[in-house]
């Protein structure tokens, strides 16, 4: 038996690989994920190997002579074009099968990286015809870049300091487009930094935001995660005693995953049940209400609860829907009380991802979470500093 690898981008097209190369009778022995190396592996997708064996044919025996219906002589005279195909010909056809399957990966490749070059082409001739007073660069490329960070939400401080760099190549003109990708990539990359997600253990959590920014549902998917998907033992407290609806909708998630929950109309009363539900919750999550950031009250009463649990780590709430000067008011707001954490919700409302870039470069502060819809405990996930660079960059699914 025999070992050959093959390697295509997704498993599918691997094994369609090892169909035309070995036939159905091929054995899979493992697949696995590659990942891509050189100078552009940023830009790559991984790959995916699979490892097959093969037995090798051996030559048949001849046929005895009672199952032999011809003699040598008749054998002889058999007209050439009634000759079975020899051997020689099943393996060029599996040759050339194996050859048109790497050729269609090729293209679908090719394909992939025409559809960036179209999306910059497309660009650079709307940005040609624009007037000196409207560019901000000579260079198409840099100008393309530049309008598609604008148009994402990114500020114009910002979308310059990305293109710097790019700027100062030698030889701007000539530059390859995928070089200055990986450029403002990795620019992107290094202001998002390293999210740092929730630890699931021994600890006290404070949830702060305004009003309408989705704290009780960011809580519910939380708590969700870590009981069904992690087995932690979590416990609930609210303090979010002005709506109703926001304890309600609390006791019903805690009621469904078999936790439970506390309600808490004070400083006071946080400071006497916290101890009693550390003793059997490893995480607790603490919901408080959503108040304006403008309310000197409002603000004095939070300082007051946050007081009562000093350890607790804290999560300021944002929507990505809220205009980027009124995000920098709040952020100022709950700076002046506590340092925090941040986590962005209703991705999925807004097509301007540019201010998650644009607050973790003012602010110096990571985002642990982003949210993107109402469904628990799916919509949720940890900050990809990847998938937002391509999204800023307009390269969704191209590379």
């Amino acid at each position: 038996m025999k070992i050959k690898k093959y390697t295509a981008g997704t498993e599918a097209e691997a094994i369609e690989l090892v169909k035309a190369d070995l036939g159905l009778n091929a054995l899979i022995l493992n697949i696995k994920k590659v990942q891509p190396k050189g100078m552009l592996h940023l830009f790559k997708k991984a790959e995916v190997e699979v490892t097959a064996a093969y037995e090798e044919k051996t030559e048949t025996a001849p046929d005895s002579p009672r199952k032999s219906l011809r003699t040598r002589a008749q054998k002889e005279s058999v007209k050439e074009e009634e000759r079975p195909a020899p051997e020689r010909d099943v393996t060029l056809e599996r040759e050339i099968a194996l050859r048109q399957a790497k050729i269609s990966l090729l293209e679908k490749e090719l394909g992939n990286k025409e559809a960036l070059l179209k999306k910059a082409a497309g660009l650079i001739s709307v940005s040609s015809i624009r007037t000196d007073k409207t560019r901000r660069y000579e260079n198409n490329l840099l100008q393309v870049f530049f309008e598609t960070l604008i148009e994402r939400g990114v500020t114009d401080e910002i979308a310059e300091l990305l293109l710097k760099d790019v700027s100062l190549l030698p030889d701007i003109d000539q530059t390859d487009l995928s070089m200055i990708v990986r450029v403002v990539y990795n620019s992107i990359i290094e202001i998002l930094g390293e999210p740092v997600p929730l630890k699931d253990k021994d600890r006290a959590v404070i949830f702060l935001g305004p009003t309408g920014v989705g704290k009780t549902t960011t809580i519910a998917k939380l708590s969700s995660k870590f009981v069904l998907s992690d087995n932690v033992k979590v416990g609930l407290i609210t303090a979010d005693t002005y709506r109703i609806a926001a304890v309600q909708q609390l006791k019903v998630y805690a009621e469904i995953l078999g936790i439970d929950i506390g309600i808490v109309y004070n400083a006071q009363d946080l400071s006497e049940i916290l101890p009693k539900m550390k003793k059997f919750a490893n995480l607790i999550l603490i919901d408080t209400a959503g108040r304006s950031h403008r309310n000197p009250d409002a603000i004095a009463e939070l300082t007051e609860l946050l007081a009562a649990a000093p350890d607790a780590e804290k999560y300021l709430v944002l929507s990505l829907t809220t205009k980027f000067e009124d995000l920098l008011s709040i952020i100022n707001a709950y700076s002046e009380i506590t340092d925090f954490k941040l986590i962005f919700t209703k991705a999925d409302e807004t097509m301007c991802l540019g201010n998650v870039l644009n607050i973790c470069y003012l602010t110096k502060k990571g985002v642990s979470y982003i949210t993107n819809g109402q469904n628990v405990p799916d919509d949720i996930s940890v900050l990809d500093p990847a998938q937002i660079s391509k999204a800023l960059l307009g390269l969704e699914g191209t590379i």
